[in-house]
């Protein structure tokens, strides 16, 4: 085993485990956070920087600070609601359940991630490296980075080469 498989294992594993403390119900409320926080302060950031931060001059500041805000905003606002949400999956009595499908959204999640680091590894010259030759989870990995290729935009998916 070579590094490859070790940051491979690390970040799988660290999902999982994630997944596992927060439940599905905790995860996929974060994701929704993210996805809502990335839409709102693209969409109202440069509103709430002009009525928020009128006294800054720079308009690409005031935008960005105004997008900052709302976008720390939204998650604060969406991990209260993940809170309430989980005091009643605890009271109802599903916390095991929700744990363990959350530890298998943390596994999915966690070979996505590594499937998108294997594929911008392979717009680059390391698969050519010895630590990626002669890893365990290079092989496996390539091939499903391969076969979502075809789910890319061509001129992204042309630049993924592994050898």
């Amino acid at each position: 085993m070579t590094v490859f498989d070790y940051v491979v294992i690390g970040i799988v594993g660290l999902s999982l485990l994630f997944g596992l403390w927060r439940g599905v119900v905790g995860e996929v409320i974060a994701l929704m956070a993210w996805a809502l926080a990335i839409f709102a302060a693209i969409e109202f950031g440069t509103q709430v920087g002009v009525a928020v931060f009128a006294g800054i001059a720079d308009p690409a500041v005031r935008t960005l600070a105004g997008c900052v805000l709302i976008f720390v905003g939204v998650l604060v606002a969406m991990s209260l609601v993940r809170m309430a949400v989980r005091s009643m999956v605890k009271a109802l009595g599903l916390s095991v359940s929700d744990r363990l499908l959350g530890m298998v959204f943390g596994l999915v999640r966690g070979v996505l991630v590594t499937m998108v680091l294997v594929g911008l590894g392979g717009m680059t010259s390391a698969p050519k490296q010895a630590w990626w030759r002669e890893a365990t989870f290079a092989p496996p990995l390539e091939i499903a980075v391969m076969v979502a290729r075809n789910w890319l935009p061509d001129d992204l998916a042309k630049r993924i080469r592994f050898s």
